[in-house]
């Protein structure tokens, strides 16, 4: 391998039941069911939607002085937010860096996440311009919540130069995301990249939305390769990766052969019955670009969401 390689050389995240990779693991290891039915965010029964589903218990021990933040912010910013600032300096020191080493850093910033629309929940009833700032608080609130602000205050806060960009590419975001921060790096336009993937269920709705489409397993079991498969369970996760150049690397965890992604194109079938062409055409390229033999490949982590093909 050159040292030109690119490597992940520093991580951290939050993920159900565990605080830390390292806890993440140690559960995974152990065959721990992650997945949890309880009432710690609605009651089990609201819509009728089953309630089994991936959660971070603890989303609350956010810090704000310690990064800074105005508590007019601070008052306004989502839990997933506050996780996303965490997980970046964790990864940081991780990787062996210390975080205001890397202010005015040609670092590049990519969150994946999928957008389920924020924007839903203000009404109209938030707009009350002869309020005394009540345009200013919607402001504040618009602003902490929206997706696209995920990146740009990610670079505020630790003081990056590199691009900052929230992916929304669906369920495929983080990788995306991934994806977008190898190539400029590759492509020497980056020193360093930070990629996050996070995502939340904080609103039931969207639970209940998923499993009346067939998206999400009404009887919340995920089973993937199975005849009985009827959809996949909601997870939550934030994580972080940091990415360097193997040559400035004090910690490998993994070095990076080859990243593509792709699009299915047109389809008789509709734009939701993947194509296994497809999905084989990006695997052979994939592997040609890593210049390895496939026979040689031990492990494989498929994304197998259990849900029934439809024509849409």
């Amino acid at each position: 391998m050159s040292v030109n390689d690119v490597v992940i050389s520093g991580m951290s995240g939050r993920f159900p039941m565990a605080d830390t990779t390292d806890e993440f693991a140690r559960n995974l290891f152990a065959g721990v069911d992650m997945i949890t039915e309880d009432d710690t965010r609605w009651p089990r029964d609201i819509f009728n939607a089953n309630n089994r589903f991936g959660k971070i218990l603890n989303y609350n021990r956010f810090d704000s002085t310690f990064f800074g933040l105005t508590e007019a912010v601070v008052n306004n910013l989502n839990p997933e937010g506050c996780m996303q600032l965490e997980t970046v300096y964790e990864a940081m020191v991780d990787a062996g860096i210390n975080p205001n080493n890397m202010r005015g850093s040609n670092t590049g910033v990519y969150v994946g996440v999928m957008d389920m629309s924020v924007m839903g929940h203000i009404t109209t009833d938030m707009f009350q311009p002869d309020i005394p700032g009540n345009m200013e608080s919607h402001l504040y609130r618009t602003t902490c919540e929206l997706n696209p602000f995920y990146a740009s205050r990610i670079s505020f806060v630790f003081d990056l130069k590199g691009p900052s960009m929230t992916v929304d590419t669906a369920c495929s975001s983080s990788a995306t995301a991934f994806e977008l921060a190898y190539t400029q790096i590759m492509a020497g336009r980056l020193d360093t990249a930070l990629v996050v993937g996070t995502n939340m269920q904080l609103d039931q709705s969207n639970m209940r939305l998923f499993q009346e489409v067939g998206m999400c397993s009404p009887r919340g079991v995920s089973a993937p390769l199975d005849g009985e498969a009827d959809g996949f369970v909601k997870s939550e996760v934030v994580g972080c990766l940091l990415l360097q150049r193997r040559a400035n690397a004090r910690r490998v965890y993994a070095a990076i052969r080859a990243v593509r992604v792709n699009n299915d194109g047109y389809k008789m079938v509709g734009m939701f019955r993947p194509s296994g062409a497809a999905h084989e055409a990006l695997i052979a390229n994939t592997v040609a670009d890593a210049g390895i033999n496939s026979l040689d490949v031990t492990y494989v982590e498929g994304h197998l969401t259990s849900t029934k093909v439809n024509n849409l």
